[in-house]
């Protein structure tokens, strides 16, 4: 019996909206109903009860979302232990990465890790911060290059600093504060700003709201954006200032920057993987990383 038709009924029992769980398992609705039927034919009994008002669960649809969701739950769960097995014995990790953020060496790591055969690596950028986190979460990369991480808001994961990163004010040409050679963060208090969404990206919310309250400071938002790319375009049609880490100075070529001139206004650059994840590939990772990075920066 095919896993996939188990699955599509431990969904419908769960929506009991043909509809909605269509749209879940990205199949149509005829599709979803016939391969439903198909189920109850094999199987020998009505699982549900159809009319034009509701979808409900027939009594053997009740039992049988107990012992067929416990399938396909086991069913999933050896896919995923059969996968790490695999890896494990192959020597292959996924490496998800803020590909703005680690520009200045992720690729001469990447030739680095090219001479070492035993460990198979697929990198992958990811745009945003709080996705990144997420792909980590939930395992589909095993390590991430992650900055300016609140770390008390990570639960079940291993951190590992790797570097602190100034940072930087973007405005336009013609913003009072363009003429400036450095600002602090008191000084910026009041002043329009733009900064994340926190509903999309709240750990960067978060971390420039807490560097605000560091230093006693206001932060009188006048946009908020998803991406760094609409700060900067916003900043440059004047509608306030965009805080920016100084890795990201080249996305800002047209504009005036300025540094932050207090000395704890910094980023940090940190590897991040859950401790649950016990593949030997990704301890061989991490110790290269450390050394390719002492050796390249000093550190």
């Amino acid at each position: 019996m095919d896993i996939n038709r188990l699955e599509e009924f431990v969904v419908l029992a769960d929506c009991l909206n043909y509809s909605k769980a269509a749209n879940l398992l990205f199949l149509t609705q005829p599709v979803l109903s016939r391969h439903i039927n198909d189920l109850e034919r094999d199987l020998g009994a009505q699982l549900f009860i159809r009319d034009t008002h509701k979808v409900a669960l027939t009594p053997v649809g009740e039992l049988a979302v107990h012992e067929i969701g416990g399938v396909v739950e086991a069913y999933h769960k050896a896919m995923r232990n059969i996968k790490v097995a695999t890896d494990n014995l192959n020597g292959r990790i996924s490496v998800g990465f803020l590909g703005q953020a680690v520009r200045p060496f992720i690729t001469r790591f990447v030739r680095h890790m090219g001479s070492k055969p035993q460990v198979q690596i697929d990198y992958t950028s990811v745009a945003e911060l709080d996705t990144l986190i997420h792909f980590v979460d939930t395992g589909a990369v095993d390590i991430g290059f992650v900055t300016h991480v609140e770390t008390d808001r990570l639960h079940g994961v291993e951190i590992k600093w790797i570097m602190d990163d100034s940072l930087w004010v973007a405005v336009s040409q013609t913003h009072p504060l363009a003429g400036l050679e450095r600002v602090s963060i008191r000084e910026l208090s009041g002043k329009p700003i733009i900064v994340y969404d926190r509903d999309t990206n709240p750990h960067t919310a978060i971390f420039h709201e807490k560097l605000f309250q560091r230093f006693g400071a206001e932060l009188s938002v006048i946009r908020k954006v998803r991406n760094v790319e609409s700060g900067l375009f916003q900043a440059n049609l004047g509608l306030g200032y965009f805080i920016i880490p100084q890795h990201l100075l080249y996305m800002a070529q047209d504009m005036a920057v300025i540094p932050i001139s207090d000395e704890n206004a910094t980023i940090s650059l940190h590897l991040i993987w859950k401790k649950s994840n016990t593949k030997t590939a990704l301890q061989t990772f991490i110790k290269e990383f450390s050394r390719f990075y002492s050796s390249e920066f000093g550190e």
